[in-house]
């Protein structure tokens, strides 16, 4: 934005000298062009003044142009997105230099803080500051979306705080649910959707695969939430019936002619899927049908491990110490060492290698 540079270009269009719009102006020359130098600023009572002589809209007097920074503010947050599970300190350097340029961008702060609650396992203080970044959004925000995704987060950071430092906020998870609307259809009037279902050619059959996606993943955890329901409540048989519907949804959008990482049409989606399978297993131990376990406890490890095998981490080695403390503290959380000790021996020879 230089409003000075604005300032003379909507002059020179009208064909009009630095003293004939200082006499439409009732203002000094020298005022007119210490603004198109950039050495001041026209008084905040003289900006719709300027808007109404020269027929412009706010917006157009600043050279601000909404698409342009939507489209800026994307570029930023895909860029991001690329370093979100290998690269903690690359993801947040990216949105923290692009809320230098956009200072006010909810979307950024959510992302950041997204990525803070992602990684409060680095220690107290980043807690304090996703605490601190998600209140500002919850109370900045007018983006429905970004206020509950915040919501969401907080969540998650309170039930990890329950479960690593054995703090009690059930009633805080309830009371941020609480707040939260009831979106039933889930997003049935969102711009994905409509697109999908309305607009021709390459556009919406690009939107038509984002939402066939979405809505893949939100169908396998769908049936996951109801297996952990029925396996709290000791119904071991509908919880082994409903982990089996989300690993079969998983695999069955699979890509079949890619490996890995990048088999699943959301990244990440390997985790998910690595620890169902272990849920399976810890619902058959309880019913006490242990020929499986052997051959499922592997495939999951195999799917959770060897998901990165083609892709480029920062830190290898420190990212799979990450996979290790998780998948174990998983495998004891399900009580599977009841059944057989954890192990990940040829994990470790291959980090040490």
């Amino acid at each position: 934005m230089n409003l000075g540079n604005k300032i003379r270009e909507l002059r020179r269009n009208r064909n009009l000298t630095q003293e004939q719009l200082a006499a439409a102006l009732n203002i000094s020359a020298q005022a007119v062009s210490k603004w198109e130098m950039g050495a001041s600023y026209p008084d905040m009572t003289m900006i719709p003044v300027l808007a109404s002589f020269f027929k412009v809209s706010l917006d157009e007097l600043f050279d601000f142009d909404i698409h342009n920074v939507d489209k800026e503010i994307e570029e930023i947050r895909l860029e991001s997105n690329k370093y979100f599970w290998s690269n903690f300190e690359k993801a947040e350097q990216v949105l923290l230099d692009g809320l230098k340029l956009y200072p006010a961008s909810i979307q950024l702060k959510t992302e950041l803080f997204e990525l803070y609650a992602y990684n409060v396992d680095r220690g107290d203080e980043l807690i304090n500051k996703a605490f601190e970044l998600g209140s500002h959004i919850i109370h900045a925000s007018q983006d429905v979306f970004c206020t509950c995704r915040t919501k969401s987060n907080i969540i998650q950071i309170y039930k990890y705080l329950e479960l690593e430092k054995n703090q009690d906020h059930y009633e805080d998870i309830k009371k941020i649910i609480e707040s939260l609307p009831y979106m039933f259809p889930y997003m049935i009037q969102d711009k994905m959707r409509l697109s999908a279902t309305c607009i021709k050619g390459e556009e919406g059959m690009k939107e038509a695969k984002a939402l066939k996606n979405i809505e893949w993943q939100e169908f396998f955890i769908a049936c996951r939430i109801i297996a952990l329901r029925y396996f709290e409540m000791g119904d071991y048989e509908n919880a082994l019936t409903s982990f089996r519907e989300s690993v079969d949804v998983i695999e069955r959008f699979m890509y079949s002619d890619k490996q890995g990482y990048d088999a699943y049409p959301i990244g990440g989606t390997h985790a998910n899927h690595a620890i169902t399978i272990l849920e399976i297993a810890a619902c058959l131990f309880r019913l006490g049908r242990t020929e499986e376990l052997d051959a499922l406890i592997a495939k999951a490890k195999h799917i959770y491990f060897d998901a990165y095998e083609n892709i480029e981490l920062r830190d290898f080695n420190a990212q799979m110490r990450k996979m290790i403390d998780y998948f174990t503290k998983e495998y004891h959380n399900k009580k599977l060492d009841a059944f057989k000790p954890l192990d990940l021996s040829d994990i470790e020879k291959r980090i040490q290698g």
